[in-house]
């Protein structure tokens, strides 16, 4: 297996920056998601700042995180899988493994995560004390999935776009937010630490000035999520709110019943701004029905295993901390067209050539994989299923 090209992507970065303005989108031009943590959607469902959060934005009522603990999830949000992984300690990721910045930088798109107590720029660390004087450790990379792939730390300018949130809060004065955004609060603010309440009442103070009237000129999708759900015991429902001046009036305060999983935020963004895909579990993942309908993409359908979802318990690879459980990182499916009309992204097919009579789980189908009653499925690489 081969690298990806380093040169390839490093020219996508400049080329980034030095775009004349925003890449317009089919349905939004900008895609902002923020992370809480560990609540079971019937107690999140019912609280008074997340039902006032609901009546301005379309809440997804079958949105699924993948697994257990947190960071496993992080990570699947940005590369299409979480490799097995299975506990929240510090793992490195191959360069070769690429995430949705390569897909964004190829097509001009900006984007960037903000850390609330991030130290610094890039900061790499495990942890660090911030805002909250608790000693709590107000910051945790296991909550910023960029920083674990080195396809991103072995670039130095995709690390400069790892900032805090002083660092958005500038952005954000000066019209200057990038078009795609992820966002984690500090283990207070996010309820880790502390509680239901803290964060939802945190959530809603946060937005107000992010969803007033003139807050973006440009059309704005704000995608407030947690990470998992607290009970493990039970499937790994969670609440999911899209919010911002992307969503059409006549559809705020309403739900969307389909069938998500944080794996829908990629496909969402390919179909979006027509991106190439990262040939895993992106591809077949539902599109959030108000963009398909606005990009013409009619592949939303609920997985066939979706009655079985758990999603409790990860499955083998090479992340996971059983031994008797590793497995080589799979090669994506090279043969696969996403969400946004498109292959595969060609620096990770170059990345990954020799590889293609490899064995894979990634189909398109959009079943959900977990390690309990619905392990991944390993096949030749075909096209995606009709």
């Amino acid at each position: 297996m081969r690298r990806l090209f380093v040169s390839l992507l490093g020219g996508a970065c400049i080329r980034a920056v030095a775009a004349a303005g925003p890449t317009p989108g089919k349905a939004f031009d900008r895609f902002i998601t923020i992370w809480l943590e560990n609540m079971d959607y019937d107690k999140v469902n019912v609280d008074g700042s997340i039902a006032d959060l609901k009546r301005q934005g379309i809440s997804l009522t079958r949105y699924y995180a993948h697994t257990h603990p947190s960071q496993p999830n992080y990570l699947a949000a940005v590369g299409g899988d979480y490799f097995g992984l299975d506990h929240d300690y510090w793992v490195r990721i191959p360069e070769n493994v690429a995430t949705v910045a390569d897909l964004l930088e190829d097509k001009d798109v900006t984007w960037a995560g903000y850390f609330e107590d991030m130290p610094s720029p890039g900061y790499m660390g495990n942890y660090s004390d911030g805002s909250t004087g608790n000693g709590g450790w107000d910051y945790v990379r296991k909550h910023n999935p960029f920083v674990s792939y080195d396809s991103i730390t072995m670039n130095g300018q995709r690390l400069l776009n790892l900032d805090s949130f002083d660092a958005f809060q500038r952005a954000f004065a000066a019209k200057k937010v990038p078009q795609f955004v992820f966002m984690s609060p500090n283990m207070m603010n996010d309820g880790h630490n502390s509680s239901l309440e803290v964060a939802t009442q945190w959530s809603h103070k946060f937005l107000q000035p992010l969803l007033a009237e003139h807050a973006f000129d440009e059309r704005t999708l704000i995608a407030l999520t947690y990470d998992e759900s607290e009970t493990y015991s039970e499937p790994n429902h969670i609440v999911t709110l899209l919010l911002g001046n992307a969503i059409p009036p006549a559809l705020k305060g309403t739900q969307d019943d389909t069938f998500y999983t944080h794996y829908s935020m990629l496909s969402t963004v390919q179909a979006n701004w027509g991106l190439h895909n990262l040939g895993r579990y992106d591809v077949g993942a539902n599109v959030f029905q108000f963009v398909a309908d606005k990009t013409g993409y009619a592949g939303n359908r609920d997985p066939e295993n979706a009655s079985s979802v758990n999603n409790s318990l990860s499955y083998p690879g090479l992340l996971n901390e059983d031994p008797s459980r590793r497995l080589p990182i799979p090669a994506p499916n090279t043969k696969l067209i996403g969400a946004g009309g498109l292959p595969i992204l060609p620096a990770i097919e170059a990345a990954w050539s020799g590889t293609q009579k490899w064995q894979t789980p990634y189909d398109g189908s959009g079943r959900v994989c977990d390690g309990d009653s619905n392990p991944p499925v390993y096949n030749p690489p075909a096209g995606n299923p009709p």
